[in-house]
């Protein structure tokens, strides 16, 4: 043979080597619409070009008629990566049903084998060992010097707290209501980067035109640098620090009142480098800028703010009065009250209000807690959440190598759900007599067959209606019109079904799979050949149906020879339930149809 001309099937499978390959296009049509060849394909039909022991090489010639490829369409055609392997496996109803009726096999293990867990099952030992090295790792001790620790519970109501709070913040102080109460003197609770999350504050000067942030005032855990003599005070304001000296060391310019107020216009210069940290009798301060998004919540009471004695002339004596009535309002280590998110915020969303609720609550209870405060705080915070993460990592471990873990595994869960509704399997999965019914469906979905034989669909129909109905099972050309002319009951059959997989097409979806219920009834129901096949069975020529539907002469003939497979299928159903009603009924279904051109021995012999 010095030339041939094949498809690409020729190169796929046969060994034919060739001394050069010529691509007549490098765009093919694969079934729905026309694209570039992908690499795996060209190098299946260039890799032919060469023959062992007679060529050095081989060649490979791209023909080009109207004009020549890109370079990039041709480097990815033939040097791009191979089209990625994917696992084709998917569960059916029918098939858990046939493995929980084997006792030596469990579905788990079948899922195993499946390629889809081929990855994740080569790499059980390398998880095995890391898990040992895991739990071989000695844990931290958390000393409490308050007794028994309690670092557990303050760490999970913190971590708990945090997570409310992130639903919180974002919606209640971004709300336009909560913008007209971030005024000036608004006593607030602020984020921290610390463990210290619940910091209390007060908005010292709102947004204007010429400044776009709050100013706050934010009591913090932690005390600025010491400064020793009352003489450095202005030394140390202007680095942004301010301590108070004891009474007795004060000067006159240095007595704390506030009875004395400036009258220049109020909060338009701020003298302060920002941020300012200070302290008033052993608790430190903070004044910085903040935006909307950093207030955790806002408060029901106000403070009383001088800001032009505290931005402009920068006052020890306004700071000792703001940062006290601060204490005074926290003291105990409780929070004052917040605003309440339905009546004074007007929130509308359940969940939002709910999270504001909770992290309240939340709030109270890290403070009443008595790891709230404590020196070591943020020492055994940190070894709480080693510890937290370690746990996390061995779960996560033991999870990956578990059968939970399995991707098919929620599908699974969800298809065993539905089995248990129907009734096909009871709570132990033992699989019932509707289970054994649905095991011999398998030209149609079983469940709408099984649903449609223990409902009594086909008691009222003759053979050649209940022969036409199940032609909706077996039918698979998409898009073809219904019948436009049906009989009373088969129009009523028709309906009740349709009904019936609308109805397990909602039950699957309930139970958490993937399922359209109007789409799962349209996939696996087609009722283009239900007038064709009832004048079938009734003995209308072969010529004559083909007259009442565009469906080709083959599609028929191919849809009628299945129906005879089902009929076969639904007479052993109705032999396991005890129908011997229906059992007749099928038989007669079967012979109606087998006859004439489609049951022929050979389509190319018509005379004999």
């Amino acid at each position: 043979i010095q030339v041939l001309f094949s498809t690409e099937t020729f190169a796929m499978g046969v060994n034919a080597p060739t001394r050069t390959v010529v691509f007549d296009s490098l765009r093919k049509f694969d079934g729905k619409e026309f694209r570039q060849l992908l690499p795996g394909e060209y190098t299946q039909m260039a890799g032919r070009a060469g023959r062992r022991g007679l060529d050095k090489i081989g060649t490979v010639v791209v023909l080009c008629r109207d004009e020549i490829p890109e370079e990039s369409d041709l480097k990815h055609v033939m040097i791009g990566s191979a089209t990625r392997l994917e696992s084709q496996f998917r569960l059916t109803y029918i098939m858990i049903l046939h493995l929980l009726r084997v006792e030596e096999l469990k579905v788990e293990d079948m899922l195993k084998r499946s390629f889809a867990e081929f990855h994740a099952q080569k790499k059980l030992p390398e998880q095995q060992q890391l898990l040992m090295r895991k739990l071989a790792q000695p844990t931290h001790v958390i000393e409490c010097i308050k007794g028994e620790p309690a670092i557990e519970e303050y760490y999970e109501l913190h971590s708990e707290a945090a997570s409310q709070r992130n639903i919180v913040s974002e919606a209640v102080v971004l709300s336009p209501v909560a913008h007209q109460y971030l005024t000036t003197g608004r006593v607030v609770l602020m984020k921290s980067n610390s463990v210290h999350d619940n910091l209390p504050g007060v908005i010292v000067k709102a947004p204007s035109v010429n400044y776009k942030q709050y100013v706050v005032l934010v009591l913090t855990r932690e005390l600025p640098p010491v400064v020793e003599t009352p003489s450095d005070i202005k030394e140390v304001e202007a680095s942004g620090l301010q301590v108070l000296v004891p009474k007795s060391k004060r000067g006159l310019d240095d007595e704390y009142s506030l009875s004395f107020t400036s009258r220049r216009k109020i909060g338009s210069i701020i003298n302060l480098k920002l941020p300012h940290y200070g302290s008033v009798a052993g608790t430190g301060y903070e004044v910085r800028e903040a935006e909307s998004s950093e207030f955790l919540s806002i408060c029901d009471c106000k403070i009383k703010i001088d800001q032009v004695r505290l931005l402009e002339d920068v006052s020890a004596a306004a700071y000792s009065f703001v940062v006290q009535k601060l204490l005074n309002l926290t003291s105990d280590g409780k929070f004052p009250a917040v605003l309440d998110p339905l009546k004074d915020l007007k929130l509308k969303d359940a969940n939002v209000v709910e999270a504001y609720y909770r992290w309240t609550n939340l709030s109270r209870k890290m403070a009443q807690n008595k790891c709230h405060g404590c020196v070591k705080l943020e020492e055994h915070m940190t070894l709480a959440r080693e510890s937290k993460q370690h746990e996390e990592e061995i779960n996560a471990l033991k999870f990956q190598m578990s059968d939970e873990a399995l991707l098919h595994m929620p599908d699974f869960q969800g298809r065993i759900d539905v089995l248990k509704e129907v009734g096909c399997i009871n709570s132990d999965l033992v699989v019932q007599i509707k289970g054994r019914v649905a095991c011999e469906m398998n030209s149609g979905e079983e469940l709408i067959c099984t649903e449609c034989l223990f409902d009594n669909q086909f008691h009222d129909l003759e053979p050649e209606e209940a022969v036409a109905i199940m032609s909706a099972f077996v039918f698979q050309q998409k898009n073809t019109p219904d019948p436009s002319y049906l009989t009373p009951k088969l129009s009523q059959a028709k309906k009740r079904l349709y009904e019936t997989a609308i109805r397990l097409g909602e039950l699957q979806a309930r139970c958490n799979l993937q399922v359209d219920p109007q789409e799962y009834a349209q996939e696996n129901l087609k009722f283009g050949l239900v007038e064709v096949v009832y004048e079938w069975a009734k003995g209308t020529p072969f010529a004559d149906i083909c007259e009442i539907t565009d469906v080709p002469e083959g599609m028929i003939v191919r849809t009628i020879m299945r129906l005879d497979e089902t009929c076969r299928e639904f007479k052993n159903a109705a032999a396991i339930m005890g129908d011997s009603s229906l059992h007749r009924k099928m038989v007669m279904a079967s012979d109606a149809i087998k006859r004439d051109v489609v049951f022929a021995a050979s389509l190319y012999i018509t005379g004999v």
